[in-house]
């Protein structure tokens, strides 16, 4: 009887002391509080969905807190790097835009008891990973000095390390031009791009899949125009081109697919043949129509995102008050922008939002630079990463007046 009680004794005692110990090596702990605000370009917006992640930098650990409890949650102290995601809904200008909701802040320190942290969320891409790799607009000169436009060309690159698939990306051209600014009305470059040319990569989601480090060529015309122009290039090798069918003619149709034509505008009237501004004055993006989610038809597209502005143009003072038509794409479908502007344009601004692209790439030093011809701008490369460099910033993104190359290797 006494061994039993001994043994009893024995065994609560190391119970209670496993529990002291316990407690006593117990990381300590601090209640969070999260508010978010949306971005000031988001009107009127609701968000849904919404819910914050919590990356331990010690640990590796994550804790993810839904909408319900971001008031009050109990999180050990440390050091964290946060993302909210969530879905949100608004409008540009008077069109219905639904897109992906994210905030994110690095290296936030947790201790003390409590800790409050506010972000601002962003309405972003719906899709990333597809970046610019090289641009050809000005065309090339001929065996004659002749100037020659068929050959112009948009790389399109994976920059992801995953497979990803370009049916539905599409190519836009801004409506305005960087070296020309203008007060239009209503300014929507915080939350659209304006834009006057739209063509769509087809297929049902997975006709066309691009690996990582690969990238697709859209060209002008498929044809081999080493045949007829010693300073062109092949493009018969092209994934897909642009094809302007019109009652006139006016285009020729290779053998390489078409892209679908969505819009292809001239100020208010139906442009016959897209041909890129050759001075390189134009932004380019690439993006989606919609989201997974919420995907927006080419017809509605179409009807439901136009945009008509409104300008005062001054003629040797004298003002004319101008107006036009074109389209806008929301910010947060464009999962990639460049804005080109000749190197010493005595006038420039940004068509598009700082965030989407806060510098300019250049194939000319001046617009009527004849020195233009044959070249490209080329998107950089980290030799670290292994990645094409992308932050957002052409002026550093891109090396700029480069012999275009559309098959240029990046990586050897």
């Amino acid at each position: 009887m006494k061994k039993k009680k001994f043994l009893g004794l024995l065994l609560l005692g190391a119970l209670m002391f496993a529990s002291c110990s316990e407690h006593f090596h117990e990381t300590p702990q601090s209640e969070v509080a999260v508010t978010y605000n949306l971005s000031a370009d988001l009107q009127n917006a609701k968000a849904s969905n919404v819910r914050v992640t919590f990356f331990n930098v010690n640990t590796g650990r994550s804790t993810v807190v839904e909408s319900k409890d971001l008031s009050k949650t109990w999180l050990e102290d440390g050091l964290y790097n946060v993302m909210l995601e969530g879905n949100v809904a608004y409008k540009v200008n008077g069109s219905a835009v639904n897109a992906r909701l994210r905030a994110v802040q690095n290296n936030v320190t947790i201790a003390g008891g409590k800790a409050n942290l506010n972000l601002v969320a962003e309405a972003v891409s719906v899709k990333e990973g597809f970046v610019f790799a090289e641009i050809a607009v000005a065309g090339t000169l001929d065996a004659n000095k002749k100037q020659y436009n068929s050959d112009k060309y948009f790389r399109i690159y994976n920059n992801s390390d995953e497979t990803l698939y370009a049916d539905g990306l599409v190519l836009f051209e801004s409506e305005f031009l960087n070296d020309m600014p203008q007060d239009y009305r209503p300014d929507v470059r915080d939350s659209a791009l304006a834009i006057s040319v739209a063509y769509m990569v087809p297929g049902n989601g997975t006709e066309h899949p691009v690996a990582p480090g690969q990238s697709i060529l859209l060209v002008d015309l498929g044809l081999d125009h080493t045949k007829t122009n010693p300073n062109s290039y092949n493009l018969s090798k092209a994934d897909f081109e642009w094809y302007d069918k019109t009652e006139s003619g006016g285009d020729t149709d290779t053998d390489v697919p078409n892209l679908i034509k969505l819009i292809t505008m001239d100020g208010s009237r139906q442009m016959g043949v897209w041909m890129p501004h050759t001075r390189g004055v134009k932004t380019y993006a690439i993006g989606y129509l919609g989201d997974a989610q919420h995907p927006v038809s080419a017809a509605d597209y179409v009807q439901n995102y136009a945009y008509h502005y409104e300008y005062d143009f001054t003629f040797k003072g004298i003002t004319y008050p101008m107006d036009g038509d074109a389209y806008i794409v929301p910010n947060a479908w464009i999962a990639d922008c460049v804005n080109m502007c000749p190197k010493e344009a005595p006038k420039k601004w940004l068509c598009s939002a700082s965030r989407l692209d806060a510098g300019f790439a250049y194939n000319s030093v001046l617009a009527s630079d004849k020195n233009r011809y044959g070249m490209a701008i080329r998107r950089k490369v980290d030799s670290q990463t292994h990645k094409l460099v992308d932050t957002n910033n052409s002026t550093n993104d891109f090396e700029s007046m480069v012999k275009a190359n559309p098959y240029y290797q990046f990586f050897k």
